[in-house]
């Protein structure tokens, strides 16, 4: 007789879709959230647990996959067309499958050569599996953001019209679109926005744009701020960057959202004419 611990299984099938849909997103460049994802992640647990419970029914299983990964893409992103949301779904499966088969083979290596080592140091079969699992969530982010950034695919527009949106304020711009501008948010891997100093005054606060004392902004704004890296003329700048509440590319009476991080370039002069330096990167499929 087998034993299946439900919630060991449930948590996770729960850890791979948080991280395939976390991924995905990055990689189809969708907008989402953290509560997206974790309730998408939810419901994907849930059908893992469900698809064992009725295991010898092939064709229900198919079809309760084929309407959870649908509620998954709803759940998982916000208003976007229709073949976003198909590139999102297709990217969360290979995300899974690539997640799910690295874990089993890193599984396989640390408890082939180093179960004698790793336990001795730690001092036990149930710490060593939470250290060799810890190491294997690290490695599996670092590769994943490594294929992420070499694989993200470029478009090319001459020009957008953007609605910025930024604590309850908005503005509408033309952005130049560039598929040189590689530059990319550390912390999430999103492309970067250039804005010059004169449009991010019309919506940031002055103590953002100038970040003389980074003390006098307020907490909401300032959990939003970043130091974003730039290569320009053979030197790394650092400047000001700002997680926006939203950026739309406007097409007629339509936005649709994309996800950037938005940076400050206090230098004179403009983006061939243009107020903002858009990556063409961050268009895909919009």
């Amino acid at each position: 007789m087998k034993t299946l611990y439900i919630d060991v299984y449930f948590l996770i099938n729960f850890t791979v879709d948080l991280l395939a849909l976390y991924f995905a997103a990055i990689f189809s460049k969708v907008p989402t959230s953290a509560t997206r994802l974790v309730l998408s992640s939810i419901v994907g647990a849930l059908l893992a647990c469900g698809a064992v419970l009725v295991d010898e029914y092939i064709w229900l299983k198919l079809i309760c996959s084929a309407v959870i990964l649908l509620i998954m893409a709803i759940l998982g992103t916000k208003k976007i067309k229709f073949i976003r949301r198909i590139k999102f779904m297709v990217s969360f499966l290979i995300f899974s499958a690539l997640v799910g088969g690295g874990v089993y083979f890193l599984w396989g290596l640390f408890d082939k050569y180093l179960y004698e080592n790793v336990s001795s140091v730690t001092g036990g079969t149930v710490n060593r599996k939470l250290l060799m699992l810890a190491i294997i969530v690290l490695l599996s982010i670092g590769v994943f953001k490594m294929l992420v950034s070499m694989f993200s695919s470029n478009e090319s527009r001459t020009s957008v019209a953007l609605e910025i949106c930024f604590m309850g304020k908005s503005i509408r711009t033309e952005a130049f679109v560039d598929s040189g501008n590689l530059a990319i948010d550390p912390m999430d891997m999103r492309p970067v926005l250039l804005i010059k100093r004169e449009l991010a005054a019309r919506i940031f606060p002055s103590s953002v744009v100038s970040l003389s004392n980074p003390d006098l902004i307020e907490p909401d704004i300032r959990r939003r701020v970043r130091l974003v890296p730039i290569s320009r003329g053979g030197e790394t700048h650092i400047l000001t960057g700002v997680r926006p509440d939203s950026v739309c590319v406007i097409s007629g009476e339509r936005g649709e959202e994309i996800l950037v991080t938005i940076a400050i370039d206090k230098e004179g002069g403009s983006f061939g004419g243009y107020e903002a330096l858009l990556p063409s990167a961050s268009l895909n499929h919009v």
